[in-house]
Formats: C-alpha cells, structure tokens, sequence
C-alpha cells in the first residue's frame, strides 16, 4: 500500500512538472512578429513581408501581415510591383502536451528541448494591389489554406523560430472560387505557393 502511495505521489508531481513546463512552452513559437519570403502567394511572383502575432494562445495565434513584391517584365509589359497584405488563423495540429509529458515521466527532465517542431493549420484571405507602370493596374483577392511548420531553436536570450509554409491561395472571382488559370506560354498556372520566415 505504501508502495502504490508512492508511486502515486511520483506521478502526481511528474504530471505537475509537464504542465509547469508546459506552460513555459506555451508562446515559444508564438513570435510576435518576423520576416517572410513569399513564392506565388498573395503576390503573384514574389514578394518580402512583415508579418506579426498580435493574438497568441496555447494552441492558436491569429498574424496579420503586409509586404512588397515584384513582378518582372514579359508578354508585353514591363516590370511591375505588389503590395499584398492578409491575415489569418493558425491552429495547432500536433500535441506538444503529450511529448513534454513523455519526456518528464520517462527522464525527469523539464527543460524545453534545444529543438522543436510545431505543425498549424492556416486559413486566411488576403489582398494584393499590383500596379505596372506601362500597363492597367489590378486589384487581386484570394483566401488562403496551408499547413505551416515552425522549428524552434532555444537560443538565448528567447527562442528563434523559423517558419516554412505551403499554401493554396485560390483567387476570389465574381464567378466564384478559382484555382488555377491558362499560362499565356500554354498549360495552367495553379493558385499556390510557399514561404520561408524567420522571427525578429
């Protein structure tokens, strides 16, 4: 009976330290703002934005970001630039609770690991001016679906976070949801891109 005792009380206090630790991991990969590179995304071709977290909760961050883009020359018109700007939810998708609770019950340990990978699904919308200096200039619309990675590095005196993120940005028609569009060299061009960002 003593022994049960025991080895209930170890539990108990092994369950207090996850959810100790666990709450000091809840906003390492919750940065409040970074810089993003961004492949046919909201901008058409590329573009650099500055993204922030202005919400940041254990399992959810809400960012809102805005940027530059260019647009080279070709089929008849010359360069032109973007100005996209969005925002959207992130959800967690993988269980950092359960991992932390496995570390402390198996090695008593409650230091957040050098590394880590976080998973969210996002879904936003976003907007994107683009202007070309010697042709007509066009307002763009699309929404956006992705699943976004964030690797954590614990690297005093905060952690860095470094983001990938793979994205479908279906475009916002009068006609509806669009996905993808004739090339003017032939084929299809499909709405999707992807990103690379780092937290400042």
């Amino acid at each position: 009976m003593k022994l049960n005792s025991r080895r209930l009380l170890m539990v108990m206090l092994a369950s207090l330290l996850a959810q100790t630790a666990y709450s000091q991991l809840m906003y390492r990969s919750r940065y409040k703002s970074a810089i993003v590179l961004e492949g046919f995304g909201l901008s058409p071709i590329m573009s650099v934005n500055y993204e922030m977290a202005p919400l940041r909760y254990h399992k959810s961050f809400a960012t809102a970001r805005i940027g530059f883009g260019y647009l080279p020359a070709g089929f008849g018109q010359g360069a032109g630039f973007s100005i996209p700007a969005g925002a959207s939810y992130n959800l967690l998708i993988n269980n950092l609770k359960k991992g932390l609770t496995s570390r402390v019950m198996n090695k008593c340990k409650t230091k957040p690991p050098l590394f880590d990978l976080e998973y969210f699904l996002e879904l936003g919308g976003g907007y994107a001016r683009i202007i070309y200096p010697t042709s007509t200039n066009r307002n763009y619309f699309n929404l956006v679906a992705a699943f976004r990675t964030h690797l954590v590095i614990d690297i005093p005196p905060k952690p860095k976070v470094f983001q990938l993120k793979i994205s479908v940005t279906p475009r916002i028609r009068r006609s509806g949801l669009v996905f993808y569009e004739a090339s003017p060299t032939g084929g299809q061009n499909f709405y999707g891109g992807f990103s690379l960002g780092f937290s400042i």
